[in-house]
Formats: structure tokens, C-alpha cells, sequence
């Protein structure tokens, strides 16, 4: 650190043991209050400041609190992530049609819109992946659809950092096509998953036969569009 990354505010009275003894101001040229009110406790406070001037780029294990929004984060080396809150969550969907090229064959439900997110990230178009080691709850809904005349069946399960997790498979029987009209089922369900920091989980499914597919259904009065997929994710 040289002397030029940080400078002193004097001041010209004593200060009391709970009034802010210093503050630094960064090569950002912000104002931010390090290490105040050094109580009894002799707890070293942490780092605070707007929310929108948290440090760039932060040390991992820093902990920052937000004046203008109450929010405590820390950093986990790669994102700020709103810890005393344990607000992880995220919702994603997908508008595009999902087909399976085999029958009995897996495949990674994907998503292609971020409806929400706070420390859950999405990537690769299917993992969704924590920051935290915690227990979270993945929840989703699949507009399935089937074209054919027979009535057919559809899994869905999780994968957690690629493997298969057991017993976590649902299977659907897919309405036949009648008087015109493609059968639909919108399977649903939740998991309770215990997960490590950066474990990634992804939904997979597979069909007996490749008339069923997942679908975006348009919008028809009087109500709106179906994604193909929802799914949500949360830490409880």
C-alpha cells in the first residue's frame, strides 16, 4: 500500500469511543468509513458506504454494509453476495421450444430469461450455481406438450456438478393428441437440496417418445403467453 492509496480525515478534538474515530478515501476518490465506532467490545466494525460504491475490486472475505439500503455483503472472491439477509435467490424461464432429437435420452432443460436473481447465478444456459453452502429450495413448472395420437411419458430430475441425484426422477404421462388438439401436462414440483458454495444443479429430462417436447404456448385471449419452462431457487 502506498501512501498515495489512502489518506487521513484529522480531526481536532478527541473522539469519543463511539464516534467514528477515522475515515480512508480510495483511489476511486470515495469517501468511506473504516473500522468505526470501536466499541467495548473491541469488535473491529466493518467497511461501509452507498450501495452502489462497494470497493472494486473488493479481497475476498470482505464485509461491506450499505447505508442507503441495510444490506451486509461479503465478498466469496468472485461476486458480492448479500449475506446477513441470506437473500440468495433466483427465477428463470424459458420462451422457446424444447425437443428431445432421441427417444430415452437425457437432456439439460435450459433457460434463456433471468426474471430475478440475487446471488444465484445461471450459467451455461442450465447451471444454476450458489455462492453459499446452505439448504435451497429448487422449484419448477414444464409446459409439456404431445403431438401424437398415443399418450406418452416424460421424466424430469436434478443433476448436482453433473452427477444424477437419487430419487429425484418425477415421471408424467403426457395426454394424446384429441378431436385436433395437442395433449399438455404441466408437471410441478420443489426440492429441498443441501448444496456447497459453487455447487451447481440443472434439471434434465428425457421422453419414451419424441412427440412430446417442452413448449412456449402464445398468448390467446383471454390470457397470456406459457413459458416452456419455469424454475425458481432460493436458500431457506
Amino acid at each position: 500500500m502506498g501512501v498515495g492509496d489512502y489518506d487521513l480525515q484529522p480531526f481536532t478534538s478527541p473522539v469519543g469511543a463511539d464516534s467514528q474515530a477515522w475515515q480512508t478515501r480510495n483511489n476511486d476518490n470515495l469517501l468511506r468509513g473504516k473500522f468505526v465506532q470501536h466499541q467495548a467490545d473491541e469488535v473491529a466494525h466493518p467497511t461501509y458506504g452507498l450501495d452502489a460504491n462497494k470497493p472494486t475490486p473488493p479481497l475476498t472475505g470482505m464485509i461491506y454494509v450499505a447505508t442507503d439500503t441495510g444490506v451486509i455483503y461479503f465478498y466469496n472472491g468472485t461476486t458480492w453476495v448479500s449475506a446477513a439477509v441470506f437473500r440468495q435467490y433466483g427465477a428463470w424461464q424459458d420462451t422457446t421450444n424444447q425437443t428431445a432429437a432421441a427417444a430415452n435420452t437425457a437432456y439439460a432443460i435450459t433457460y434463456n430469461t433471468t426474471d430475478v436473481t440475487d446471488g444465484i447465478t445461471l450459467t451455461s444456459g442450465s447451471r444454476l450455481t450458489v455462492p453459499m453452502a446452505g439448504v435451497y429450495n429448487l422449484q419448477f413448472s414444464a409446459q409439456l406438450v404431445n403431438t401424437d395420437s398415443q399418450i406418452h411419458d416424460v421424466d424430469i430430475w436434478v443433476r448436482k456438478n453433473g452427477s444424477d441425484i437419487a430419487e429425484t426422477n418425477g415421471q408424467v404421462s403426457v395426454p394424446n393428441k384429441h378431436g385436433g388438439v395437442d395433449g399438455h401436462a404441466l408437471p410441478a414440483w420443489n426440492y429441498f437440496l443441501e448444496l456447497a458454495a459453487n455447487d451447481y444443479v440443472q434439471l434434465y429430462w428425457s421422453t419414451g417418445n419424441t412427440a412430446c417436447s417442452l413448449q412456449t404456448l402464445p398468448a390467446v385471449t383471454p390470457h397470456p403467453a406459457s413459458a416452456s419452462i419455469i424454475v425458481t431457487m432460493n436458500r431457506i
